[in-house]
């Protein structure tokens, strides 16, 4: 389909569009299941936006703000409708909405090949954003079972360790799958939590975080983690800045499997290395 810019309109994501949201995520082979984009619309409900041509959607844009960073996400335009501009109509959109919130950084993880239509309007490469699949383990952890009274802990230990508020984050991936989440304490102190969820083909593992040099603990909770539905497959995007946790990954027997790349544009903010896994790569 050939068109105009002008043609081209952005408007509000609402729930009756998940659907075609879902459509367009699975022909990328992203296999986002309706649990996974319910919980998106639950936690930023203004934050997703849809191009249309005449009554016709062709494309969503996302944006999720932690604080003064914003990330942005699910940018997809139906493979019909590619070439029009509606790809930089929702970029342009999003970033607008970043502003608007006044997140000082912007951050996204481009599908390899894609980088330049980021760096034309800004962004710059920061690191590589690696997935691992592999399957359950054997071996012993002894990770606690997460409670609902430890939420608020993992939130707190969560910003002193991230530097950001994911707090409604958490909660959400906590409530939709609480026999995947697991802590490790010394006494009562805190050392490191990980969570998970249900996908249509892998078990999602992440966010797991640990004190940056703390392998054990962040090994014990990918244990027990990994030991959560033995049959099944497991999916872990791990930060490539962080060495120790692509280490890990390897050593438990996981599979490097395509990785994205890590762009920021406005303020550099480096990501912490206390960041083992991430809760998926288009939402930081």
């Amino acid at each position: 389909m050939h068109g105009h810019m002008a043609e081209i309109e952005i408007r509000q994501f609402a729930r009756a569009d998940i659907g075609f949201g879902k459509l367009l995520t699975d022909a990328e082979g992203w296999h986002r299941t309706i649990t996974d984009w319910e919980r998106l619309m639950r936690i930023e409900p203004a934050g997703f936006l849809k191009a249309q041509v005449g009554s016709e959607a062709i494309g969503i844009g996302a944006v999720l703000t932690y604080d003064h960073v914003a990330w942005v996400h699910s940018l997809i335009v139906h493979q019909d409708h590619r070439g029009i501009g509606a790809g930089k109509a929702l970029l342009r959109a999003c970033l607008a909405m970043a502003e608007e919130r006044g997140a000082s950084t912007v951050k996204l993880d481009s599908v390899p090949g894609f980088e330049s239509f980021y760096e034309h309007v800004g962004f710059v490469r920061e690191f590589e954003s690696r997935r691992f699949i592999g399957k359950g383990t054997t071996l012993q952890s002894n990770a606690e079972r997460v409670r609902g009274a430890d939420i608020q802990d993992i939130s707190v230990f969560d910003k002193v360790m991230t530097g950001i508020d994911r707090q409604r984050v958490i909660t959400e991936v906590f409530n939709d799958a609480p026999e995947l989440a697991f802590v490790v304490r010394s006494g009562r102190r805190l050392e490191g939590y990980v969570l998970g969820r249900r996908g249509e083909m892998f078990t999602q593992i992440g966010p797991l975080v640990v004190s940056p040099d703390d392998v054990d603990c962040a090994r014990r909770l990918l244990v027990a983690a990994l030991k959560g539905s033995p049959a099944g497959m497991y999916r872990i995007c791990v930060p490539g800045n962080n060495p120790n946790a692509v280490d890990l990954a390897d050593e438990l027997g996981l599979e490097s499997r395509l990785s994205s790349t890590r762009m920021f544009k406005g303020r550099k903010c480096e990501e912490s290395r206390a960041a083992y896994g991430m809760i998926s790569p288009e939402k930081g």
